[in-house]
């Protein structure tokens, strides 16, 4: 019943359009929003003189701040606001979206074309007028499929993140960050792995600095205590994290956001997956960037409802260590 009364009124309100005007949608978190960047590029490389704007979350505009590919960002607020702010387009591409009022509200942007993925969209398939298989791709390949049914030309398939001149650090040489937190507890590596690579590289002369939101506070404290002088990091907003991260020698890591902006930022990353597959969401063409993976230990794998994520215990310090010590060239 909802969604019949959202397309009712869909096609009841429907604007015109004028001209080639591009919406990309990435209302999602950070590493959902890096993804976007590949296909952010191509469009504005394909379409010079086009309007182009995302519409994205709050973590989306501090990510795409900056970002030369698009013309204007809008951030994501309620329906009816977004629908007197937003202007009228041509085309909306949904790179990725949680909200069931997206797909309706591109519909009244007056679009001509709506191009997402199938089978993501709460029920609302029938408001894509160029639906996109769900395939078993990465997800920056995803994006670019979909900007190429509007076509735009894959002009890039690495991540960017843009950081002015005054937002820069300077170097923090020889320092190794440890990230041992994760939005899902299911894909955290063990304090324990955390705690003991991060002595044996503070044995070779590394600076460990345990970073993570403020969430996760008490688990950085808890490691930090655990590795002779290892620092937490403050709670930075996310362009001044970037702005540290850039100047690192290596980020070790879940999976979780913070590997795609090291990888963004072309900062060399270990990122470690198992209940998660790194063909799929892990780091994607990138120069100096590691993913340790094993297969998940239940099948299917439990997902949210883990208690503990035996799988990523397949993962031993020591093998971490020593692609460190590679990586680091130790």
């Amino acid at each position: 019943m909802k969604n019949k009364l959202l397309l009712a009124a869909v096609r009841l309100f429907q604007r015109p359009f004028e001209g080639k005007r591009i919406l990309a949608i990435a209302t999602t978190a950070l590493g959902d929003t890096l993804w976007a960047t590949p296909a952010l590029e191509s469009l504005r490389k394909s379409f010079p003189e086009a309007y182009i704007a995302v519409l994205t979350s709050p973590v989306g505009e501090a990510v795409l701040r900056h970002n030369p590919w698009t013309d204007q960002i809008f951030v994501l607020k309620n329906f009816f606001t977004l629908w007197k702010t937003l202007p009228n387009f041509s085309d909306v591409v949904v790179l990725h979206a949680s909200q069931r009022f997206i797909l309706p509200l591109a519909a009244l942007l007056g679009a001509k074309r709506i191009v997402g993925t199938k089978g993501i969209n709460k029920g609302l398939d029938e408001l894509l007028t160029d639906p996109l298989e769900n395939r078993n791709e990465h997800e920056i390949v995803r994006r670019l499929q979909l900007v190429e049914r509007i076509g735009a030309e894959r002009c890039s398939e690495t991540l960017s993140f843009f950081l002015l001149p005054e937002e820069r650090l300077p170097k923090q040489a020889g320092t190794v960050a440890l990230h041992p937190g994760s939005k899902d507890d299911f894909k955290r590596w063990p304090k324990e792995h955390f705690i003991a690579v991060g002595q044996a590289l503070q044995k070779l002369g590394k600076k460990i600095v345990i970073t993570g939101t403020i969430e996760e506070l008490p688990l950085r404290r808890e490691i930090a205590q655990e590795i002779p002088g290892a620092a937490v990091c403050e709670d930075w907003p996310l362009r001044k994290f970037a702005a540290f991260l850039e100047q690192i020698d290596l980020l070790i890591s879940n999976d979780t956001g913070p590997v795609h902006l090291a990888c963004a930022l072309k900062t060399p990353v270990i990122a470690l997956y198992s209940s998660t597959n790194p063909a799929l969401c892990g780091p994607h063409k990138a120069k100096n960037a590691l993913a340790i993976s094993r297969i998940p230990s239940c099948q299917p794998c439990l997902k949210r409802g883990c208690n503990r994520p035996f799988c990523l215990m397949q993962i031993g310090p020591e093998e971490v260590v020593n692609a460190a010590k590679k990586m680091l060239r130790l």
